[in-house]
Parts: C-alpha cells; structure tokens; sequence
C-alpha cells in the first residue's frame, strides 16, 4: 500500500511540473505577443500617419491629422510633389548612387572577406578586427576630412564622390558579414578547388560567391536603403541642385522658408515606394539570412 501511495504522489508531483511549466511557457508567449504587438504599433501608427495624410488638403491634416474621410481624399498632393521633387531625375540620380555603392561595397567587402578567411594570419585577423572597430565611428566625426579630401580630388558634384563616401562608411559592415560567412565555409573547399587547377580569382568568383548570395542580398537590402534615405552625404557632396537624389529635394518641404505638411507627406510616400519595392521583391533572401545568422550564432 506504501508503495502504492508513493507512486501516486509521484505522479501528482510530476503532473504539477508539468502544469507549472505550460504556464510558464503561456506566460512567456503571452510577453512575447504583448512585446510584438507594442512594436508593431510604433512601427505601423507612423506609416498610418504618412499614407492617409499624403491623400488630404492641408487643411485637413491640421484640422484632423489622425483621421481620414473621403471628402479629404486628393491627389493633387501626389502629382505636385512629383512635379516639385522633379521626380524623374532626382529618381535616377538616387538609383545612380544606390548602385554604384552598393556595387562598391559588395566587390570590396567580399575581397576582403575572402583574404581574411582565406590566410587568417596574425596581420589578417589584426586588419579584421580594425574594420570591424570602424562600424562604431560616427560619420560626423570624419565629415571635415572627407569635404577636404573631396575637394582636393575634384570629386565635389559627384556620382563617384557620393559613392565612395557611402562605400568608405557601410565597407566595414560588409567586411564584417562576409568574413563570417566565409569563415564558416569548409577550408577543404579551397584546397580542392586549387588542386583542379583553379587560382585565387576563379575560387573567388566561382566558387565563393555564389554561396554569398544571401549575404550580398542582405547587404543589398539594408546598406542600400539606408544610402537611399540618407540625407547628410548628399548635403555634403552636392552643390549643384542637378546631382540631389530624393531625399536632399524633399528636405526642401520642411525648409524654415516653405513648410507644407501636405507635400511633404506626399512626397515621403513617393520616396518610400521603391524602397518598399526593393524589400519586397528581395525579402526571402533577407530572412533567409537572418536565419543562416541566428543558427551560426
């Protein structure tokens, strides 16, 4: 009978964990929920904000900036916008900018990935990790040098001038990613690859790059937006209104001297659709990375 007893306040015992820890574990997926949904939320309210207020009168957005009737629905904001921002050549010059970097960034992150991975040397991992000690330096603290070294080249009012800027501050980032990555791949590989007769280049381009492919997507996705929405380089590099992306020209809405919210609201949505596009059309390769990390980590 003892026994009997002792086997029944075990099982108590143990169908008490158990219920304990599928309430620990709701509990945690009810925080989490929570957290998810306040984060959406900051997120979401401000694109709201944006959308409903590029189709409404100034009027309306000061009279009722958080609600949308259909009496406020325009589009006059949308096409002067697009007239103001000349959309059509701010749209290429940003698209010229974007590409160049993005090309610079990728070619000269994955070299360098690749010669670190590859000899992984004292002086390697020493050039390695001041690269990576370079993501933390802030842009301010090297501006004046860089107008300097601009000007001394004669790159001021220029595509190539913007590009290597945005390239010298996002190539630590890439540097970093790259390395990473290729460190992971199986020394073997290279090996074999040289005894079929394949040099350096050939193993670069034929071999290691094809399997970066969801790093150059994340790279693509995240250093190219930032360089569309940014707005200091473009101010700094660019004189000549012919050469200002997006961005720079819808600065112009919130000057001291011109400040219409309805255009501004406008022309944020205008800006906003080809990045949106970008994001879109390259998401799977971006989550696809996000999860390759999380499981190296």
């Amino acid at each position: 009978m003892m026994q009997v007893l002792n086997e029944k306040e075990k099982q108590e015992g143990k169908q008490k964990e158990k219920r304990t820890k599928s309430l620990k574990v709701q509990n945690m997926k009810i925080g989490g929920h929570i957290i998810l949904l306040f984060v959406a939320a900051v997120i979401l309210i401000p694109l709201y904000y944006v959308f409903i207020n590029a189709f409404k009168t100034e009027m309306s957005i000061n009279l009722s900036p958080m609600v949308f009737k259909p009496e406020f629905f325009t589009l006059e904001n949308i096409s002067a916008a697009f007239r103001l921002l000349s959309f059509p050549l701010a749209f290429r010059n940003s698209v010229i900018i974007v590409v160049i970097s993005c090309i610079l960034i990728i070619a000269g992150g994955s070299l360098a990935g690749f010669a670190i991975a590859i000899v992984n040397n004292r002086l390697m991992r020493t050039v390695y990790v001041g690269l990576v000690m370079l993501i933390s330096v802030p842009f301010s603290v090297i501006l004046i040098p860089i107008v300097q070294i601009l000007s001394t080249l004669n790159l001021m009012n220029s595509f190539f001038g913007a590009s290597f800027v945005f390239t010298a501050i996002n190539l630590p980032f890439a540097v970093f990613l790259y390395t990473g990555f290729m460190r992971s791949i199986p020394r073997e590989l290279c090996d074999a690859a040289i005894v079929d007769g394949c040099g350096m280049g050939k193993t670069y381009f034929f071999i290691y790059m094809p399997l970066m492919k969801v790093v150059t997507g994340t790279i693509i996705i995240i250093r190219g937006t930032s360089i569309w929405n940014d707005l200091l380089v473009p101010l700094v590099t660019f004189t000549n209104e012919k050469y200002d992306p997006l961005i720079r020209r819808l600065y112009s809405f919130a000057s001291l001297r011109f400040n219409r919210w309805d255009l501004l609201f406008a022309g944020t949505l205008l800006c906003s659709f080809p990045v949106l596009i970008l994001f879109v059309s390259m998401q799977k390769v971006f989550i696809r990375g996000i999860m390759i990390g999380s499981i190296k980590g």
